[in-house]
């Protein structure tokens, strides 16, 4: 423990000593950001400090009898990436979420330190090491990530149902992490020690033990083929649970479309016996995902994602749950699948659509649609937010549909109506 404790010190004393270094400094400068594969996130270009707020309301409907209810929030983000000098940068990123309702036990006030690490680069930056909390992602998919390995959870906050926003507003883990660039790929490492033993609702917690609660370590190798194709290969360990390997990867198809896929195999935890508090039942099993991306010329991307998930809840383990352990044990699975950015199902469809400038200029209209094949029951999303340079307005609607016993079918949420106001700083 006192290694960890050490461990900790460390890293956020060198976190913070370097954003006090002189904020001035990074303002005269332009960022010059390493070109990296999906990683670190980084305030835009040319912006020292990125801080925005939301307010939301809104109203739900909800199933077995239950009145609606008004839900609300506040959400105050802020991002603060500091070039230190032509070789060195710090990034601190936190985000303040005041939810209402929240459910029995939680707290519905919760601050995320998403990100606070200090980073080094070569002259000719293709050596790179970071030290700190990072909240480094993985994978071309957009719904579900096998290859996404510190996704597990990373998720204290859940404010949109929109995946591309879970993956951008979850917790980094604390780590150290290099990689080494070569000309047509990189080779990288990321160590991940376990500090805390268990996950923390307190409201202004680090929590270390949903990110840090056992050790990990990472090796991940990306090359390219040509200008079209991509791929990464991956080895996974985690000191609890044992090995997982991986790839993922994507090809440019013709002019307009991508396709991607992802699939990681080996040794992990079934997502029921996490979820109900039981000795994890440790098996070998498989995850993966297939999909398209089709851009057309008036700027409409259509994604379609076939997904698998071994260690989720077949549809005759889902039907037995559903009768033997009632509406307590499907909302305890369904949480954590939700805290594990993983998905419930063993087999299920993901379509996604984003319309830029759609009949106005600075409209954008998003849509999604999930699909459970095991059980037929699906949740649909969709957004129009308009875009002003300091400002967004988005009229948000999501609906869960199934019967009763159904993944999407059972959730206490039938229908979502809100209203969303951004301003950016």
């Amino acid at each position: 423990m006192a290694i960890r404790r050490a461990f900790i010190v460390a890293v956020l004393g060198l976190g913070f000593a370097a954003l006090s270094y002189s904020a001035s400094a990074a303002d005269d400068d332009a960022l010059d950001l390493k070109v990296d594969e999906p990683g670190l996130t980084r305030a835009p270009s040319g912006k020292s400090i990125r801080i925005f707020g939301e307010l939301a309301a809104g109203r739900m409907s909800q199933r077995y009898g239950l009145p609606d209810v008004t839900t609300r929030r506040a959400s105050l983000d802020f991002t603060w990436d500091l070039k230190l000098s032509s070789q060195w940068r710090a990034l601190l990123s936190d985000r303040l979420d005041d939810v209402h309702p929240v459910d029995s036990g939680n707290r519905s006030t919760l601050n995320s330190l998403r990100e606070g690490f200090v980073g080094w680069q070569s002259e000719d930056a293709r050596l790179s090491i970071d030290v700190g909390r990072a909240n480094v992602r993985f994978g071309p998919a957009y719904g579900f990530n096998p290859t996404d390995y510190f996704r597990d959870g990373a998720s204290r906050a859940v404010t949109s149902s929109d995946p591309l926003a879970l993956r951008e507003n979850r917790l980094g883990t604390v780590m150290v992490r290099g990689q080494q660039l070569g000309a047509n790929g990189g080779l990288g490492v990321a160590f991940a020690p376990k500090l805390q033993d268990e996950p923390s609702q307190g409201s202004m917690s680090l929590d270390l033990g949903s990110t840090n609660h056992t050790d990990r370590i990472l090796l991940h190798l990306s090359t390219q083929f040509g200008e079209k194709t991509s791929v990464q290969a991956f080895a996974f360990n985690d000191r609890r649970k044992g090995t997982q390997l991986g790839a993922n990867g994507s090809v440019l198809v013709g002019d307009a479309a991508v396709g991607f896929f992802e699939w990681s195999g080996g040794r992990d935890a079934t997502l029921l016996s996490e979820a109900l508090d039981l000795t994890p039942s440790i098996v070998t099993r498989h995850r993966a995902v297939i999909g398209l991306t089709y851009t057309t010329t008036s700027r409409l991307a259509l994604t379609a994602e076939a997904e698998y998930n071994g260690f989720a809840l077949s549809q005759d383990e889902w039907r037995r749950l559903a009768a033997t352990e009632g509406q307590h044990a499907l909302d305890a699975y369904l949480y954590h699948v939700q805290r594990r950015q993983d998905i419930a199902s063993r087999r299920a469809l993901m379509l996604y659509a984003t319309q830029r400038d759609a009949i106005l200029k600075n409209l954008e209209l998003k849509g999604m649609l999930r699909h459970n094949l095991d059980d037929q029951s699906h949740f649909a999303w969709v957004e129009a937010r308009y875009h002003w340079p300091r400002a967004d307005v988005a009229l948000q609607w999501q609906g869960n549909f199934g019967k009763a016993s159904s993944e999407y079918g059972s959730v206490r949420g039938q229908r979502l109506l809100q209203l969303l106001v951004a301003v950016y700083y």
